[in-house]
């Protein structure tokens, strides 16, 4: 058995958190290979299952227990125990500088310890809590106190770009009365790539979210819905994101789902396999 579940994010973050959701697998036999594709949104990922090699890289060892991913533009292969728990936030890009004040620049690409946001009690406070319902309002508790204490003003322009339109922004520099080098700038800032580059990737989260849910009639169709040149251009960087052609991607994914029954609340089909 496979499960996802979302909880409710508080009111004061819904700007800078997309969701908080929990994975739990009930599975038996040998460790997954999960595959991590390329993923425009930052992630915080608390593991709770009590074996502490729950998941690992074949070539580095270990994963943390409590792990931030920033952006990432390349796919990466772990190893996954059958009986792997966590709890996680997905950040909306200008989410992770407002809550952390950090320099999001540096996490593109990689994956860093949560004791660099987190202090290290509140962290295993959390893994040690007895249910997801728990952990989940001590996150909420921990980042609404934490973006509360941020003493900086937040410039609300590249986060309302992000979540309302995402296509080309030189239509909202006269609504954002700003200069196009200065939303470049800020945008750098922010999201720690350029427009150009998160476009392609929120694209990719969509087609993702199609693939997953089912909705989908041929990868030509989809190629040209989602405004590819044509069928060749969208399977080379669908492989740049994810390792895969389309085609293995999703017989890899029906072999994942084999091993257990997966539930999965409505909307969140892209999720399992693709970014934790």
């Amino acid at each position: 058995m496979v499960n996802v579940k979302l909880y409710p994010v508080h009111r004061s973050l819904a700007p800078h958190i997309r969701m908080i959701w929990s994975l739990d697998l009930s599975l038996t036999g040998e460790p997954i290979d999960l595959r991590m594709t390329a993923d425009c949104y930052p992630h915080l990922v608390i593991r709770c299952e009590h074996a502490a090699e729950g998941l690992w890289l074949p070539d580095e060892g270990v994963v943390p227990m409590a792990t931030f991913k920033g952006i990432s533009l390349q796919s990466k292969t772990y190893k996954m125990s059958p009986d792997y728990s966590h709890i996680a936030v997905s950040f909306f890009p200008t989410g992770v500088r407002n809550i952390f004040r950090v320099d999001v620049i540096d996490t593109v690409n990689h994956l860093i310890e949560a004791g660099n946001l987190l202090p290290s009690e509140v962290i295993e406070e959390i893994i040690l809590a007895p249910s997801h319902q728990v952990r989940s309002a001590m996150l909420n508790t921990i980042l609404a106190k934490k973006l509360a204490c941020q003493k900086h003003t937040v410039d609300n322009r590249i986060a309302d770009f992000l979540i309302h339109h995402k296509s080309g922004y030189q239509a909202k520099l006269l609504e954002y009365n700003i200069s196009e080098r200065h939303f470049l700038r800020l945008f750098y800032r922010d999201v720690g790539i350029n427009p150009k580059l998160f476009k392609r990737l929120y694209r990719f989260e969509e087609i993702l979210n199609k693939i997953r849910n089912n909705h989908i009639d041929s990868f030509t169709g989809l190629a040209y819905e989602f405004g590819y040149a044509d069928q060749s251009h969208f399977c080379k960087e669908f492989k740049m994101f994810t390792g895969q052609t389309p085609q293995e991607f999703v017989k890899a994914d029906q072999v994942f789902e084999e091993q257990g029954a997966v539930d999965r609340p409505e909307g969140v089909g892209h999720i399992i396999g693709a970014s934790l």
